[in-house]
């Protein structure tokens, strides 16, 4: 017999109501497509409803009868589609903290339909198909909407919050946004960035709301992000670029210090999605989420950083999969740009009290911001930014051996080829001032470069 659970976020009673209705049948039941009948008792024993199953023409038509009805536990039903046979499916439900536990069991009725039936092979087919049943009872009752995810968005009029939007890649795509029509709010630790921010983008016409919160608390975040969909009367996307970070080799770096920048990076950005998602489901809105090459690559001396930016890729990888098989139309995109010209650099948490020689070929800012925006436009699961990022990825993940001895090198360099003096780190404390660059000569990639030729000549064309 062919056993499926699921929790259901309703009581018994509701769910129970659902199974009540023999015109919901249809709705979760794999395979039933028509309701032509029932008898108004129904569940009551010996009731029934008429059923056709399949697709036409290729339909059958026949009845479902309630065998034992046992409201809000416990219901017993025979389902027939003769001559393909007659299943006994069995509904057991439970009240567990917070909601429902649903147990489905299913097995043939009677000897004719075993000989067919009653083996591994149509056991594991069943469990597949009422899995889907179950998944789609639990949208239905706990009342999800189900939306196709939007592949394509206008920017005038969304409703945008941007964490770690005081400073860096953040600051510099509520720029763009805002340039472009979007309402947007930043949220960051610090106040005083916020403020420069804001007057930034006043400059541009747009009044920011902005929030001050740490994305490591979750309260103070749920409560920040809930007064922006206030603010804003909802949200559509939310970027997630707030970050900072350790700096050290593995061994040297203090436990605290690894932990902080894991927090920051993973479970922040977890926060954040977390928060976000309820009203997110409310709009079918995006999650763009600021990733960085360390996603598929390693760091040297960032190991912390590292290991929670490829916690990252892990996160939405499978977030993208749990939403899609529950109908949630939220896309979720992870940008993986190579080193960006930001204050992130001047802001490392130092384990030596030097600050490494800057990264070779940084990115500038506003490049990555227009592929965020971009990805904001037309979602794409994930996107590495500049060729030089796509290059150094490759190595790492194809070349092993020559891989290795540039990573070693890597080590050195950042150890031991700089003579900048550490400051005060942004690991533990608000560092945002409204810059955007760290003044370090980022340059613009090619890839933005081929975007922005598109986009001039798809505006120099003109359309109807």
């Amino acid at each position: 017999m062919a056993r499926n659970r699921v929790f259901i976020k309703a009581t018994p009673e509701e769910v129970f109501a659902n199974l009540s209705d023999p015109e919901r049948y249809p709705e979760w039941v794999v395979g039933a497509s028509n309701i032509r009948d029932f008898d108004r008792s129904f569940p009551e024993p010996g009731s029934r409803f008429h059923h056709e199953v399949g697709a036409r023409p290729l339909t059958l038509s026949d009845h479902t009868e309630a065998i034992e009805s046992v409201p809000p536990s416990r219901l017993v039903l025979h389902a027939k589609a003769r001559p393909a046979g007659i299943a006994r499916i069995e509904i057991d439900l439970k009240q567990r903290a917070g909601g429902t536990e649903v147990l489905m069991q299913e097995g043939p009725a009677d000897r004719l339909t075993s000989l067919v039936a009653d083996n591994p092979v149509a056991d594991t087919l069943l469990r597949a198909r009422n899995a889907e049943a179950l998944s789609r009872l639990k949208r239905i009752v706990e009342g999800r909407i189900s939306a196709p995810a939007k592949r394509r968005r206008d920017l005038p009029g969304q409703r945008v919050l941007i964490t770690g939007g005081s400073s860096g890649v953040g600051l510099a795509t509520a720029q763009m946004l805002a340039q472009q029509g979007a309402d947007v709010a930043l949220l960051a630790r610090g106040t005083e960035g916020l403020q420069k921010a804001r007057r930034q983008l006043t400059e541009v016409g747009c009044d920011a709301a902005t929030f001050s919160a740490d994305i490591r608390d979750r309260e103070e975040l749920s409560s920040a992000v809930d007064d922006a969909a206030a603010r804003l009367g909802g949200i559509d996307v939310i970027i997630a670029c707030a970050a900072s970070s350790a700096w050290g080799p593995f061994v040297e770096t203090p436990a605290e210090d690894f932990d902080a920048t894991v927090e920051t990076v993973l479970l922040g950005t977890a926060n954040t999605i977390r928060a976000a998602l309820p009203h997110l489901e409310e709009s079918a809105g995006a999650i763009v989420v600021l990733g960085s090459i360390a996603c598929r690559m390693p760091l040297p001396n960032l190991a912390a950083y590292t290991a929670a930016k490829h916690g990252l890729s892990g996160l939405l990888w499978t977030l993208r999969a749990e939403l899609a098989a529950i109908e949630v139309p939220v896309t979720l995109s992870l940008v993986e740009p190579g080193a960006i010209d930001t204050p992130f650099w001047d802001h490392l948490e130092s384990t030596t009290g030097l600050l490494p020689t800057n990264p070779p070929d940084l990115y500038s800012p506003e490049d990555v911001a227009e592929t965020v925006v971009s990805v904001v436009r037309r979602p794409r699961d994930e996107m590495i930014v500049g060729g030089f990022a796509r290059i150094q990825v490759g190595i790492a993940n194809h070349l092993g051996a020559f891989a290795n001895w540039g990573l070693k090198m890597i080590d050195r360099m950042s150890q031991a080829g700089g003579d900048r003096p550490a400051g005060q780190g942004a690991l533990y404390r608000g560092q945002g001032s409204g810059q955007i660059d760290g003044g370090h000569g980022g340059r613009h990639s090619g890839v933005v470069r081929v975007s922005r030729v598109l986009e001039a000549a798809r505006r120099a064309i003109p359309i109807g």
